[in-house]
């Protein structure tokens, strides 16, 4: 599974190997890292007779032929995934990672590498090493078959997959926000609970327009807001309890709101919000503050939610992104060098088949010549 190691910001990040930069929305990109679990290149489980084979097919080309049959363009790469990969969405999914990477030259799916010419190929460190050519082709990249029939199909007469169904936006929201809150660094969490006050507020005029907030409620719970963010001073307000908004700090001039980030706390705010995200749609009241401001902290469970799902659904669809990109070029690289084999081989046995035929005629003929 991947994790979410830092945040992206403006300045200059050094990007480690397999690793990417994942973005979230327009104000938050965060560093996503695949782990190495499982992709060792020195597999010692190989069999030896196997690896004689292998080491045989290796040998039948050059170190040049052999270079030049393990790249592949971006064009072979692509035909290749528009016959393995049904999603529409999935294909362009991988097609964008690709060309991010052209332009990036970050080593995101190492040991395969991607040129700045548009080009595919295997880091020159495993390029001519038989141990490692083999466990890419035959021990990793048997597992693409798994890898594709893993995908979630959004429905049997629909093509796309579930994370990129049409219909993924209508559904509920699915996915437990504890799954991708422990994928989170300490820094991704802490960005993650840093809420911009606009984006609350929003959360909540959409909840108050859903439950149809009389006036006077309405009324009390922006006000609640209001107090949340420092608008308006708590001191003398009537029914106001600060026990409430404890673990909760805002820092009025650059609007936006610290939340604490304990686990606990988390899960308690989203708690509060469960019957909203299970759909309820009952009428609700505010006639008093602090009543306000449990609904001021059921929004602020909301938005923390949809958040997190919203980074497990782009979490989600770039590992699968990843995984398709890797073990589809895995497979095309395999094809590639395979097929120049043969065809060495072909050639070489024709070869051979001529030289025969002219042996064979040429002991006739002195066989004639002598009588």
């Amino acid at each position: 599974m991947a994790r979410l190691v830092a945040v992206y910001r403006e300045e200059e990040y050094e990007f480690d190997r397999r690793q990417i930069p994942l973005v979230i929305d327009e104000t938050l990109t965060m560093v996503m890292e695949f782990q190495d679990g499982g992709f060792s290149m020195d597999y010692h489980n190989v069999k030896q007779k196997e690896l004689d084979s292998f080491h045989q097919k290796l040998d039948v080309l050059s170190k040049d032929e052999l270079a030049v049959e393990l790249m592949v363009t971006s064009k072979q790469l692509f035909r290749a995934l528009s016959q393995l990969v049904p999603c529409v969405g999935c294909r362009r999914s991988v097609e964008r990672l690709f060309n991010q990477l052209v332009e990036s030259g970050h080593p995101a799916i190492e040991p395969l590498i991607v040129t700045p010419h548009s080009v595919l190929s295997i880091k020159h460190a495993y390029l001519f090493d038989p141990r490692s050519v083999y466990t890419l082709f035959y021990v990793h990249g048997a597992r693409l078959q798994d890898v594709m029939e893993s995908i979630p199909k959004s429905s049997k007469k629909n093509n796309r997959c579930l994370l990129h169904s049409l219909d993924t936006h209508k559904a509920k929201l699915t996915g437990s926000w504890i799954d991708v809150w422990e994928l989170l660094s300490q820094d991704c969490r802490d960005e993650v609970v840093l809420i911009n006050c606009e984006s609350l507020l929003e959360t909540m005029e959409t909840y108050l327009r859903k439950h149809r907030f009389c006036t006077e409620c309405k009324s009390k719970v922006l006000r609640a807001y209001s107090l949340l963010t420092g608008d308006i001073d708590s001191t003398n307000e009537k029914g106001y309890c600060a026990t409430l908004y404890e673990g909760l700090r805002c820092c009025p001039h650059e609007r936006h709101i610290h939340v604490s980030g304990e686990t606990d706390f988390i899960a308690h705010l989203i708690g509060r919000a469960e019957p909203e995200l299970a759909g309820s749609r009952r009428e609700r009241h505010a006639k008093t503050i602090d009543i306000a401001q449990e609904e001021v902290l059921t929004c602020l469970g909301i938005h923390l939610y949809e958040r997190l799902h919203r980074i497990w659904q782009k979490l989600r669809a770039e590992e699968q992104t990843w995984e398709m990109l890797f073990y589809v070029g895995v497979d095309t690289l395999r094809k590639s060098f395979e097929m120049a084999v043969e065809q060495k081989q072909g050639f070489t046995q024709l070869e051979q088949l001529c030289l025969e035929i002219k042996e064979e005629e040429r002991a006739r003929e002195l066989k004639q010549e002598k009588k």
